[in-house]
């Protein structure tokens, strides 16, 4: 679970006990004279102090709680040493309180506290204290699942922890939070993590993952609302996951496959269970490995984030926000993999939102696309025209001959031959879910075109997209416009798409075939060396970026073959061919 965050940041409560002005002058702590109350948090790492109430941070290790003091004004966070097992350090915490929040918890048991010692002795010593001094509200953090029947330890004492506080402090407000998730949690960082390897019930548990922030909202609305006194609140998140489908969340963001191998419970569980005893930090325990068998259940009679006025947000919403950090270079600055990020990304490409647009640019959208109708007119004119010149044989049903060279755009259109080989070995093997990416290659888009209208009726059609800078070529409904200066400026439904490739860079700089790069690693539907089917590629351009390509496509596994391609008009500079598979009858590989 993530540090708990308790977010004190609204406007103070106006009404407060007129027997806060009248207690003793002689405290540990200064207490202020401008109606505002004191919160005492025991427990938990973040929170934040910004509606003018001292808030009293008892705490244990001295370095675990520094960077806390710049969370409120100054003089608003003051920090007092307490011991769990020692009652007059809870009490001098506790008693000059107007809200004290209980967020003590241990996931696994040490060698100096059980289970029981945190989760029951602890909140009896604090609950009493609560009771002893009069304080106005008892807050007090459980968890899921909390229940003295159950057969985890940890749900147990949590369930027994509840109890006791409400025996002696029947106005106890109880919270149970599913499992959270934000940074520095126990969720999304382990599961991206690489120690994170062992599994009993192939991450099957299903909960309902709440963000930290919302529960720290929750616990705020807490502190200003006194109809929650007594009240048990469990909140969790809106939508219901295993473990497993978060994982795949996770790799899917930081491009990695995370290896979660599954050990039976009756091996696994004595296995943590003396780790946890030998060494002194958390690696796993017993209990643990027995809460992975335990889906959430929700207590139907509590209250929930509704009950607050609070709409809990998604786990996928936030994968970017925590997981970045997981990615490596070369995926570093690739935009969010999450559905939500992907459908504003398209909505904001392709202009959906006809409100967003003033009346001279939607006037200017209407031209742009009345332009494109009238050119897609104008080539069906010419196909229909070329389909009835072409015998029964079918020979060709396009030809670039329709699109001159443009030197200015760098183009080279290449030969019959080699377009037409580019084309067969794209489309060897495809189905009809395969999608074939042709960047910066027209030439090959058309060989593609006409083998596939020659092709059977039941072979196959796989899908093609054509990434291209000529605006000439916006007459196939394949095309998408592409600038290499801007590499991921793409429509966001491509990204990870594309099972195939024929690159071929419109110059001959290490800044074009590094974008060029990064596009072709965007629109792929496998990230390079995760096993499985790796994308075919292929690479043709000048023999002396042979250094750069090999080492852009490495992950790939491109090597340079012993093609030579041709082109229409020839060309000065030599080309080679790259690329990632062997082709037997076409190439072998250049030593």
């Amino acid at each position: 679970m993530a540090s708990l965050p308790t977010t004190v940041r609204s406007k103070a409560p106006q009404i407060l006990r007129s027997a806060l002005q009248q207690r003793s002058i002689q405290s540990d702590v200064h207490i202020t004279r401008t109606g505002k109350p004191l919160v005492r948090v025991i427990g938990g790492r973040h929170f934040t102090a910004r509606q003018g109430c001292t808030v009293i941070v008892p705490y244990r290790e001295e370095m675990a709680k520094r960077h806390l003091k710049l969370t409120g004004d100054l003089g608003r966070v003051v920090f007092m040493e307490y011991d769990l097992r020692n009652t007059q350090s809870i009490e001098e915490s506790v008693r000059h309180s107007d809200v004290v929040y209980n967020l003590v918890g241990r996931n696994y048991p040490t060698k100096n506290f059980s289970l029981a010692d945190v989760h029951i002795e602890g909140t009896e010593r604090i609950a009493e204290a609560v009771a002893k001094y009069d304080v106005d509200r008892y807050i007090h953090v459980s968890s899921y699942n909390a229940n003295p029947e159950s057969v985890s330890e940890f749900f147990a004492t949590k369930g027994y922890g509840e109890k006791v506080a409400r025996d002696i402090f029947p106005e106890t407000t109880i919270v149970r939070p599913a499992p959270m998730f934000g940074f520095e949690d126990n969720l999304l960082l382990r599961l991206a993590s690489v120690t994170n390897l062992f599994t009993a019930n192939n991450m099957q548990e299903r909960y309902w993952p709440v963000h930290v922030i919302d529960v720290g909202e929750a616990l705020e609305k807490m502190l200003h609302d006194d109809n929650t006194a007594s009240q048990t609140y469990e909140l969790y998140g809106p939508k219901n996951y295993s473990t497993a489908e978060i994982a795949e969340l996770v790799d899917r963001e930081i491009y990695k496959k995370r290896r979660h191998i599954n050990v039976p419970k009756r091996l696994l569980k004595p296995a943590a269970g003396l780790l946890n005893r030998l060494l002194w930090w958390d690696i796993m325990s017993a209990d643990e490995i027995e809460r992975e068998f335990h889906d959430q259940v929700i207590d139907e009679s509590a209250k929930t984030f509704k009950d607050l006025g609070m709409e809990p947000s998604d786990i996928s919403k936030w994968t970017y926000h925590y997981l970045k950090s997981f990615r490596s270079s070369t995926y570093y600055d690739l935009p969010p993999a999450t559905e939500r990020e992907m459908r504003e990304e398209k909505k904001y490409i392709h202009v959906l939102d006809d409100q967003a647009l003033s009346s001279t640019a939607f006037d200017a959208l209407k031209e742009f696309y009345a332009e494109r109708d009238a050119r897609a007119e104008h080539f069906a004119k010419l196909q229909a025209k070329a389909e009835a010149l072409h015998d029964a044989a079918k020979e060709k049903l396009l030809s670039m001959d329709a699109f001159a060279e443009d030197w200015n755009e760098s183009q080279f259109w290449y030969a019959d031959e080699t377009a037409g080989l580019y084309a067969k070995l794209l489309l060897e093997g495809a189905t009809a879910d395969t999608t074939v990416a042709v960047v910066s290659t027209p030439s090959v888009f058309v060989a593609l075109k006409n083998a596939l209208t020659l092709a059977p009726p039941e072979q196959p059609k796989p899908k093609l997209v054509l990434l291209e800078h000529d605006q000439r070529f916006a007459i196939f409904p394949e095309f998408v416009f592409y600038d290499f200066a801007q590499p991921l400026k793409l429509p966001a439904d491509l990204k990870g798409i594309c099972d195939r490739f024929i690159v071929d860079p419109p110059f001959l700089s290490e800044d074009c075939q590094t974008k060029t790069a990064l596009t072709v690693r965007w629109l792929s539907r496998l990230p390079p060396g995760q096993g499985g089917d790796q994308p075919r590629l292929i690479v043709s351009t000048g023999e002396r970026m042979r250094d750069i390509v090999t080492r852009l496509y490495r992950s790939f596994g491109l090597r340079t073959t012993d093609y030579e391609p041709k082109h229409a008009r020839g060309l000065s500079n030599e080309f080679y061919c790259y690329a990632n598979f062997e082709s037997k009858e076409t190439w072998g590989w250049r030593e």
